[in-house]
């Protein structure tokens, strides 16, 4: 009896296993495995804010800040782009980071976000979205956008580079409404920014661009408040999380980049002639933060400061922050004349500037500090108040895409030295992988020295 029951139950447990195994093939065999199933966009959403992290500190940001004076070009293809030698296949990668990784993430974000009814996220992928827009458009000029990332249409339109800005802006006012005071879904981020106030910042930004001083203002007053900067999160300091300027000038391609004679740091060195120190400016510890020279570490006698300063590995990237937001602030009132208010803006940067650089000086200026012969030089109050506006925030976003498009904007009002020639470059290059795919780009702006539309 004893075997009996053995026999017996194992020939049961076998007939369980065989229809537990049949109703499983069942399901298997209904299922194609070839075909992927969608994500919920809370699981994509963090994809599409790295997408922007790369565009806006990775790849673009070296070729701008190369141009922009902030970086020499020493070895192999940076070399070249120092000379301002590029070719349309060097854009190929940031462009697919852009479209297929960000903008396209993003839209697929809302639809799923709208079909929830979670509004909060949707507005965190509009923001993203209209922020890689805007980057995109600030380098390219006219760009696809209405008809970008739609299965249904293999050659997307090009959409001028007003109607681009105009739909960013629709994107974050809407989006602007759901997020004030939210810092939810900051995967990529250190979180400690509010979406809302990101959101005007990237409005005010692009109505500067237009030379809509007033809207720019009006923006720019809900804009990011001090202690909210929208930052890259790199606190893992583990490879793949790292800084990517400390990834790109220290671990990977060592030597390709430094600062060596470039404008900006000539501008914070006490040794240099054109040095903007004065009895209330004293630039040592922000030099010492942007830059390291001369230790066993260096590619040259003055490399970006990966080590221990503002590229170091575990740092995080200012993508929107409160300097730009309060120099956008300043600008405006100045060139809308009023400038009691555009001296408290600059002003206010001083003083964080004091509180970061601990051992610099940034005493805050009068206005009787400006015009011929004073402390801060210029024909005038007015003009002499607006190109230090422009040089602080030159030196603020060092390392930042937007101070390109504030060169070409302001047609260089600051004095950057070229590389080479007669002229900066005006814009990237349409992407090879664009050119042969997609019929519709505008074939009469391949020109690297073609002025965009808003700032010819």
């Amino acid at each position: 009896m004893k075997k009996y029951s053995i026999l017996l139950s194992t020939a049961f447990a076998i007939m369980l296993l065989f229809n537990a195994c049949k109703k499983d093939m069942t399901e298997i065999n209904a299922t194609n495995p070839n075909q992927f199933s969608g994500s919920e966009g809370r699981l994509m959403i963090t994809g599409a804010e790295l997408a922007n992290v790369l565009v806006n500190g990775g790849e673009a940001a070296r070729m701008a800040g190369i141009f922009s004076g902030y970086f020499t070009g020493a070895d192999r293809q940076y070399l070249s782009l120092h000379q301002y030698s590029y070719t349309a296949g060097d854009f190929d990668n940031v462009w697919g980071t852009l479209y297929a990784e960000g903008v396209a993430q993003c839209r697929l974000i809302k639809d799923r976000a709208k079909a929830s009814n979670d509004m909060v996220l949707h507005s965190v992928a509009a923001i993203t979205e209209a922020n890689l827009l805007l980057t995109a458009s600030g380098l390219w000029g006219d760009i696809p956008q209405s008809e970008a990332c739609n299965n249904g249409i293999a050659e997307p339109k090009y959409d001028n580079m007003d109607d681009v800005h105009a739909y960013c802006i629709g994107l974050l006012d809407s989006a602007a409404r759901y997020v004030a005071g939210s810092n939810a879904h900051s995967g990529a981020y250190e979180g400690g920014q509010d979406w809302g106030q990101v959101a005007a910042t990237l409005k005010a930004r692009a109505l500067l661009r237009k030379g809509d001083y007033s809207g720019a203002a009006a923006a720019a007053a809900n804009g990011v408040s001090a202690g909210k900067d929208l930052k890259s999160n790199h606190s893992a300091d583990v490879p793949g999380a790292w800084n990517l300027y400390y990834d790109f000038c220290y671990w990977n391609r060592g030597g390709y980049m430094t600062c060596e004679n470039s404008y900006l740091s000539t501008l914070l060195d006490s040794a240099s002639t054109t040095k903007r120190h004065n009895a209330k400016t004293n630039e040592d510890a922000r030099f010492a933060f942007y830059y390291s020279s001369g230790t066993a570490d260096n590619y040259s006698t003055r490399d970006p400061n990966y080590l221990d300063g503002i590229f170091a590995s575990a740092n995080g990237f200012t993508v929107v922050g409160y300097a730009e937001n309060q120099l956008i602030l300043a600008e405006c009132a100045s060139r809308l004349g009023n400038n009691d208010k555009a001296l408290e803006h600059l002003n206010n940067v001083r003083t964080t500037n004091a509180g970061t650089f601990a051992n610099g000086l940034y005493d805050a200026y009068d206005l009787a500090d400006f015009g011929p012969g004073k402390m801060v030089q210029g024909t005038n109050t007015t003009e002499a108040l607006r190109m230090e506006i422009l040089v602080e925030k030159y030196a603020s976003l060092f390392g930042q895409l937007e101070t390109y498009s504030d060169l070409r904007r302001t047609k260089n009002a600051i004095g950057v030295p070229l590389n080479t020639g007669t002229q900066m470059p005006q814009r990237f290059l349409f992407p090879q992988s664009e050119i042969n795919s997609n019929s519709k780009v505008p074939k009469n702006q391949l020109d690297k020295f073609l002025p965009l539309t808003y700032f010819q």
